[in-house]
């Protein structure tokens, strides 16, 4: 049986929706369900924010190792840890990717993308790759924001605690353009996302060097639940994960032993339920993968 046929058996009795690409780097075998159709993002959209910052440091154009201070304007709700600490911290561009990646901060996602220009030149750098299934429209903080029915404003203390009490309220407001899944919010393809990993996994984007700086922030991803989930011990995973209302998503590289080479994966998925356990799905499909491959079938 085919890995396809594998992963097609095991999603088709679960609640919920997916999106899956899985391709073997070295010998271009492909797992593609419902690849092209597109998902919101959640915080996988923060891989094409940290291509499209480390393709402006090559060029020269940022200096990872400049220091900014985060005042209180910068705060974001959710995910990370510069949201829960005192204003007036310096950290450097490096240090604000980094975090951005490794434990999701949201703060440090919407710094970074005011450094950009806002989302356009992120959108403009998806385009130029030919990744004509990812659409970046939204900061984190408008995303959050529209997620509970919060028209996009300014930062203010009163709408960042509104924010938080609705997300833990669960007062989400399912109309949004959010949970739309269209070229108006955060949303890509699981098969355009792989392809961009592709190009770090190669050391094809922008240049093997600036590859390789992206690699070693995603290798040090803290949430290892879902493609590295079930993995072995130690095995090398470089991932972004997102998850937003019912929606699990995560989107990596998985490096194979005995020199059977890398799988890209990415898994977009949306429950019905907000019991739905979205790590589960997610972990299983990369497992099947990595015994399939490792199997050498």
């Amino acid at each position: 049986m085919s890995l396809q046929q594998l992963i097609e058996s095991y999603v088709k009795d679960i609640e919920a929706d997916f999106g899956i690409y899985i391709k073997h780097v070295q010998k271009n075998e492909e797992v593609n369900i419902h690849g092209e159709k597109l998902f919101q993002t959640a915080s996988v959209m923060k891989l094409p924010v940290l291509a499209t910052l480390y393709e402006k440091v090559h060029q020269g154009e940022i200096n990872l190792h400049e220091r900014l201070q985060l005042t209180e304007q910068d705060y974001v709700p959710g995910s990370g840890l510069f949201q829960e600490m005192d204003y007036g911290l310096t950290p450097t561009i490096k240090d604000l990717a980094t975090m951005m990646i490794i434990v999701s901060d949201n703060l440090a996602t919407d710094k970074l993308l005011k450094i950009l220009g806002g989302v356009n030149p992120v959108q403009e750098t998806m385009d130029r790759l030919g990744l004509k299934n990812i659409y970046i429209k939204h900061s984190i903080w408008d995303l959050l924001s529209l997620s509970v029915g919060i028209p996009v404003q300014p930062y203010s203390a009163e709408i960042f605690a509104e924010i938080i009490r609705r997300l833990i309220d669960q007062e989400i407001d399912w109309d949004s353009i959010v949970y739309q899944h269209n070229k108006e919010s955060n949303d890509s393809s699981a098969k355009d996302m792989s392809l961009l990993l592709e190009m770090f996994a190669k050391g094809e984007f922008v240049s093997p060097t600036c590859s390789n700086e992206i690699l070693n922030i995603l290798f040090r991803q803290h949430y290892q639940q879902r493609i590295g989930g079930l993995l072995p011990r130690n095995t090398p995973v470089a991932n972004k994960t997102g998850s937003l209302g019912t929606m699990f998503n995560d989107a990596g590289i998985v490096y194979l032993p005995e020199e059977k080479g890398q799988y890209v994966i990415c898994v977009f998925s949306k429950g019905h339920t907000l019991e739905y356990d979205g790590n589960e799905p997610i972990a299983q499909i990369s497992k099947m993968a990595y015994e399939y491959f490792l199997d050498g079938r």
